[in-house]
């Protein structure tokens, strides 16, 4: 009975953070940028890891998505950079936007 509460709970709390969930939100920041995929996902990605940040990297079509982790599962940034043009879109995604740390925001703006 215990293990059967503690699993719904789990599976609760994953679900909230799950990447589906955090993309279902209002984007933070949307723009565009004359870097392509590589070089933008790059900058950002070395910035977010200079910081300490755990970062997980997947494929996703005419692009790749950042994805930053959260501890207990699921995530808590999601940034889209898909190909546009000569260079590349971005959409940035955070799971509690009034909580979650200004540095991530920022280094999109700095590496844009």
């Amino acid at each position: 009975m215990n293990k059967t509460i503690l699993f719904c709970t789990i599976i609760a709390l994953t679900g909230c953070k799950s990447l589906d969930y955090v993309k279902s939100g209002k984007p933070v920041m949307e723009g565009n940028s004359l870097k392509n995929i590589d070089e933008l996902s790059g900058c950002i990605s070395r910035q977010w890891a200079g910081n300490g940040t755990p970062i997980t990297s997947i494929p996703i079509e005419n692009g790749v998505s950042l994805l930053v982790p959260q501890a207990m599962g699921g995530y808590d940034v999601v940034l889209d950079i898909k190909k546009a043009g000569n260079g590349s879109s971005f959409t940035l995604y955070e799971r509690v936007p009034a909580l979650t740390p200004k540095i991530f925001a920022d280094s999109v703006n700095a590496c844009k």
